[in-house]
């Protein structure tokens, strides 16, 4: 395909009844020039791999859709890095295979970015999650320009790894997925992009996100995993900011700790922790305010500590 704009990846794995719903949502576009890229994670074979490439065998012969099929599985990042290798577009734009694209995001994504230099490097759009017990969740996340602390604070909350959307030549200077990273992938990348480039927003919901038990029921062994991860990653980072920036992290740091304590019922561990974090009080009444805002409106942003 000649002159395309955007490259849309979508890395799929075990989700061979939602990635033609996803597929259809990107063919469904306003902006013509789109290519899609299909990256099967499965493994050749297996029957996850067997049941995707025969759910896409009505949509091969499109000029416009490219399908490839990992030999065996690897990782979210590794089925990302794979788009990226083959990707023609001016952007690249990631979708999960369980959520969807409003028809006309890659038209307003693509405006929003034309207009603006390349200082900007990403943008990202409001979002919808169909949650399993059947109500709807919508972000409120708006934040624009340079974000990296409240990033690195993993407060900056874009909600999915479907509204990434990057200029090709940011991920060209930024360098391919982290592909260690088991888990969190979309995060672990927006924080180097946000290093050194701004983001810009479109406030509409373009993106809808269907609720997946399997993303979010992890083992405390694996929350550990994650954590250890990118606090191994990033902590060189804060040695670049100012002392109450360090700080700021460090405490939003501790909280999501305790928090995964507490999601897990390990009261005992996360009473241990609480008295040896130090955090100050008003920081727990602002956060304690920001949990039952959250709750009481059904909305998703992340909460920012500041001292």
């Amino acid at each position: 395909m000649e002159n395309v704009k955007v490259s849309v990846i979508i890395p799929t794995y075990r989700r061979t009844e939602d990635i033609t719903r996803a597929l259809d949502s990107v063919l469904a576009q306003t902006l013509e020039a789109v290519e899609v890229i299909v990256v099967d994670d499965n493994g050749i074979g297996s029957e996850c791999g067997i049941a995707t490439e025969t759910a896409m065998r009505p949509y091969i012969d499109s000029k416009r859709i490219t399908y490839i099929q990992h030999e065996k599985n690897k990782n979210g990042s590794a089925a990302r890095n794979t788009g990226i290798k083959v990707a023609k577009g001016k952007y690249i734009s990631f979708l999960d295979d369980d959520d969807i694209y409003r028809p006309d995001r890659l038209e307003k994504m693509c405006s929003k970015m034309d207009a603006l230099d390349d200082s900007w490097g990403a943008c990202y759009t409001g979002y919808i999650k169909h949650q399993s017990s059947g109500q709807e969740q919508y972000s409120a996340e708006k934040v624009e320009g340079d974000v990296f602390v409240q990033a690195l604070m993993r407060s900056f909350y874009i909600g999915t790894g479907s509204n990434l959307f990057f200029r090709r030549a940011v991920i060209d200077d930024i360098g391919l997925f982290d592909e260690t990273f088991k888990r969190n992938q979309d995060l672990e990348y927006i924080v180097r992009v946000l290093k050194k480039y701004k983001i810009a927003y479109v406030d509409e919901f373009l993106v809808e996100k269907f609720h997946d038990i399997r993303t979010v029921n992890l083992s405390f062994a694996q929350s550990v995993e994650r954590e250890n991860a990118f606090r191994s990653k990033f902590v060189h980072y804060l040695e670049e900011l100012p002392l109450k920036s360090q700080k700021e992290i460090k405490i939003m740091w501790d909280i999501d700790w305790i928090r995964t304590m507490f999601d897990k019922h390990m009261y005992g561990e996360m009473l241990k922790t609480m008295a040896k974090s130090k955090i100050p009080f008003k920081v727990w009444i602002s956060y304690v305010k920001y949990i039952i805002e959250r709750k009481k409106n059904n909305l998703s942003y992340g909460f920012v500590v500041k001292l």
